[in-house]
């Protein structure tokens, strides 16, 4: 009787096993699959890396509440935001920005670290502010116009909020000395629906034998949430083009701001012309 259970033990051990083989092996069909290899392996090599671990290292210690998975994956994005950027200085930026959170749980931090690189190829700058709330991050993000003026909004990036791609945005309106300005409340929880458990189980199917591939199961499940980040970002950004001049405007009077918003459409309209008749000329 015993050899029995002890047979039959062995056999649904070497079965689990060759499940999980073949589990894994249908993962490497993927293209995403090699892809996530690739990055994995170059990371351990570029000379960068000891660079970003030192940064990594100062981040700040999540709350208490976090799961023992969200470190894993904030530093995962957050490593992945450095080697997007091409200077030292932006990379240590990012660590100012994300160390203004208070008592963050990741989910804030892990949002602003992957739209990062988007905002700094856009030449926006960020700024921390201050706040008293918990598990959130506020920033200011800002650029120069076309006449030197300074056009801002604010992220106030809540770790407790529920945020999907679907999320409407409600955005209010607030002033600043002469200045108008349009803050976003945004959510940053469960922008990817599965968490990093589940995830790391439908690729190795609980195997113990098999937790070698969770770095590269991390470094995929960040792709995701970068990905639809900036899915999220994309869809702030045409809500800002649609105010045009309302952003940041100066509290002036309303025939004033129509003006200005009329100038801008002859100005347009001037570049078209002249577009046009350089392209008749090179004809």
């Amino acid at each position: 009787m015993a050899n029995q259970q002890r047979n039959l033990t062995s056999e649904s051990i070497f079965q689990r096993f060759f499940t999980s083989v073949l589990a894994l092996l249908g993962q490497l069909r993927e293209l995403e699959t090699w892809q996530t290899l690739l990055y994995w392996v170059l990371w351990r090599v570029i000379p960068k890396r000891r660079r970003i671990l030192r940064l990594i290292q100062e981040l700040q210690p999540l709350h208490q509440n976090a799961s023992p998975e969200m470190r894993t994956l904030r530093d995962e994005v957050f490593t992945k935001s450095c080697l997007e950027l091409k200077r030292p200085e932006h990379a240590e930026t990012l660590l100012e920005v994300l160390n203004g959170a208070h008592h963050p749980l990741g989910f804030e931090q892990i949002f602003l670290a992957a739209i990062y690189p988007v905002l700094v190829k856009r030449d926006m700058a960020v700024i921390p502010m201050a706040t008293g709330t918990e598990h959130r991050l506020d920033v200011e993000v800002g650029y120069l116009g076309h006449n030197e003026d300074y056009f801002f909004w604010v992220f106030e990036i809540d770790g407790t909020k529920r945020l999907t791609l679907g999320t409407p945005l409600n955005p209010r309106e607030a002033v600043r000395d002469d200045k108008r300005y349009v803050v976003y409340s945004l959510g940053s929880n469960r922008l990817v629906d599965t968490d990093f458990a589940e995830y790391a189980e439908r690729w190795l199917l609980d195997s113990p034998r098999l937790t070698i591939a969770l770095p590269l199961l991390a470094a995929a499940y960040a792709d995701q949430w970068i990905l639809n980040a900036r899915l999220y970002l994309n869809h702030i950004l045409t809500d800002l083009k649609k105010r045009n001049y309302y952003v940041t405007a100066m509290t002036v009077p309303d025939f004033e701001r129509e003006r200005l918003s009329l100038l801008r459409r002859l100005s347009l309209d001037r570049l078209r012309k002249r577009r046009l008749q350089s392209e008749r000329r090179k004809r």
